[in-house]
């Protein structure tokens, strides 16, 4: 009989205890890995949809916001433009407008927050610019001595400007003065919807007769300047509108004086709109003095000076209008 062991016990099963098993270096080396590999295509993935597609989508986002604004501000513009034509012959009250104004794009959550705007309302008298003069040395209905000019209410001013500072998109700003919407970006600047203005010609090449239909609508109101995302009411309602016709049988010259910001807008639309109208072409008819591309000439007055000149007016039917414009919340 063989010897028991000391620790022996009668109800053991006499099965050795078996040891942990050893942590395989191999193992281990491959799921560190794995994990590192995973977390580098996710990374990857991760920095093609933050520097490719957000910048695509935002570019996006902020183009659909311009469209949008650019329709409103012609919904301004043309609603304007109705109650203006409406009033010489209506006996009924001016109809309000009241057009939204979005401040900023869409986000992307998460990635890419809102490109905030700012809308600015400068109201008639409050800077030295936007102000429209105009010249005539006509008649106006009725006999007596009455010319057309600045100080007979041949002047107007106020500018209504959205800046969209966009940082995906070209950077943007539309601005309404008066009665034209002008769309100014880094590459240039141009009226996409001109004022009330015709030139017709009734008599003949040799001897013309001419006759100039104007419209200067003047904003009032108080300076205001809004920055943020979402929306603000605009609100405009038609305080006055008159017309009165001047007439010289002479055929003098009808001149207009721009103080804006945008000259170069204004020098595009009054040259695609006088060549061949009534007879003329630049330098014989009518003459605009050229805006150069360079900073402003005169820093203290920071605006540029355009001077239009259109020869042998026999008629003028001008229209002034003075429109009251607000700016409020909307808690959009």
């Amino acid at each position: 009989m063989s010897p028991q062991h000391v620790n022996y016990c009668a109800h053991s099963t006499v099965s050795r205890i078996r040891k942990s098993p050893r942590w395989d270096d191999e193992e281990g080396v491959a799921a560190t890995i794995g994990t590192i590999m995973s977390l580098l295509v996710f990374l990857t993935a991760f920095g093609m949809f933050t520097n490719q597609f957000v910048p695509v989508w935002m570019s996006d986002n902020e183009s659909t916001h311009m469209s949008q604004v650019v329709q409103q501000f012609t919904t301004i513009k043309s609603s304007i433009d109705i109650a203006i034509s409406n009033s010489a012959n209506s006996r009924i009250a001016p109809t309000p407008v009241f057009v939204p104004i979005t401040l900023s794009s869409a986000s992307i959550p998460v990635f890419a927050s809102a490109t905030a705007g700012i809308l600015q309302f400068l109201p008639d008298g409050s800077k030295t610019r936007p102000t429209f003069n105009l010249t005539y040395a006509g008649v106006a209905a009725g006999g007596g001595s009455n010319p057309l000019d600045k100080t007979n209410d041949g002047k107007t001013g106020g500018s209504l400007e959205l800046w969209c500072p966009n940082r995906y998109f070209v950077e943007q700003r539309l601005i309404y003065e008066n009665g034209a919407v002008i769309l100014n970006q880094t590459d240039g600047e141009f009226i996409i919807a001109g004022p009330q203005f015709l030139v017709k010609n009734l008599g003949t090449t040799v001897t013309p007769n001419r006759v100039l239909q104007i419209t200067q609508v003047s904003l009032q109101g108080s300076n205001v300047t809004i920055g943020g995302t979402g929306s603000k009411g605009v609100s405009a309602k038609l305080q006055f509108a008159d017309t009165k016709t001047y007439n010289n049988s002479a055929g003098p010259s009808f001149t207009i004086i721009f103080n804006s910001n945008h000259g170069k807008a204004w020098e595009r639309f009054f040259n695609s709109t006088l060549d061949g109208t009534a007879g003329m072409t630049k330098g014989h008819g009518y003459n605009i003095t050229a805006v150069l591309n360079t900073p402003f000439a005169d820093k203290t007055l920071n605006y540029y000076t355009v001077t239009v000149t259109i020869d042998r007016v026999m008629t003028v039917d001008y229209t002034r209008a003075t429109v009251a414009l607000t700016i409020g919340e909307l808690g959009l």
